[in-house]
């Protein structure tokens, strides 16, 4: 009788286990779509700072890794020495593999559409399903499978391709650019499958770190495609330059590594189609700029994958 009664205690104790850590997961992943949300909306920021996009990726990178030093310096974090010094290396590497995706993806926008341009670069969740298995041992099923497939082809639509009647134009220059904009893809993939492979050490310094590297790497490739000289800096244009660099990056930043190291690459993965969604609906709301049957189909095709794949809640 006793033995019945602790294995049924035992029992009991598991399943709440798991339906507490599920249902922290849910939480980290409806945070991730909340990350990834924001992201979405920085598109009337970095368009009213007036400065060329490579320039505001390089500036943010610097701005928002100076800005959590300054933090770390002035507020006493305290942060284990060791870890950083393990975790250096990776996420120099991160900050390199950042570097790489800005400079990937502006340079597919000199060489072909920007629906293109996206569709290439947004490669980067079937990318990261794909590795997640070889890197990091996770395992995945059929229907995470199809929902990533779902989520894709609504991606394509959302682009606006279908409506622009697909690639056009000089068909050397188009495959530039869409190289570019895979190798950004490649190069944001890195970012998440390294993140996860290498998830210890202090988030605030694994993200200055990484930021920063990120900002001097991009900085000798502003200075040869721009005469920096000749660059208008405005009041306004500041204020939302650091406003994009501290409250949208850094701050941004730092919980988006600290939620990816907790959740399954592939829910990642599919839960970053959510950022172009976003980035849709407020260009329509805030531009005025229009929306079509197929991107509100795509719309409803990332949402509904994303919602049967990752979000279900436990079943207690």
């Amino acid at each position: 009788m006793l033995c019945d009664t602790i294995h049924t205690w035992f029992l009991r104790t598991n399943v709440l286990r798991e339906d507490i850590m599920k249902n922290t997961q849910l939480k980290l992943k409806l945070q991730l779509l909340l990350v990834m949300a924001i992201f979405g909306i920085m598109g009337p920021i970095v368009r009213a700072i007036g400065l060329p996009s490579p320039v505001i990726a390089c500036l943010r990178g610097w701005i928002a890794g100076i800005a959590l030093v300054l933090f770390l310096v002035i507020s006493g974090h305290e942060f284990d020495r060791r870890q950083v010094k393990k975790a250096f290396i990776p996420m120099a590497l991160c900050g390199f593999y950042m570097a790489v995706d800005w400079i990937g993806l502006f340079e597919a926008y000199n060489y072909t559409t920007i629906a293109t341009a996206t569709v290439c670069y947004y490669m980067t969740p079937i990318f990261v399903f794909l590795a997640s298995p070889i890197i990091l041992k996770e395992k995945f099923t059929a229907k995470h499978v199809i929902c990533s497939l779902i989520a894709f082809v609504g991606m394509v639509f959302v682009s606006g391709v279908m409506d622009a009647g697909g690639v056009s134009g000089d068909l050397s220059s188009n495959i530039k650019g869409i190289l570019f904009a895979l190798l950004g893809a490649v190069g944001y993939s890195a970012i998440i499958l390294t993140n996860k492979k290498h998830p210890k050490g202090d988030p605030i310094v694994r993200t200055a770190i990484q930021l920063l590297v990120a900002g001097i790497l991009t900085t000798p490739y502003v200075f040869l495609r721009y005469d920096v000289s000749e660059l208008s800096f405005t009041p306004k244009g500041i204020a939302l330059l650091l406003l994009l660099s501290v409250a949208f990056t850094a701050a941004v930043y730092i919980r988006y590594f600290s939620i990816i190291v907790k959740i399954p690459a592939r829910a990642v993965a599919i839960l970053s189609y959510m950022d172009p969604v976003v980035a849709v609906f407020v260009s329509v709301a805030v531009m005025g700029e229009k929306i079509t049957v197929w991107g509100i189909l795509g719309t409803v095709m990332i949402i509904g994958a994303a919602l049967a794949s990752e979000l279900q809640p436990s079943s207690k």
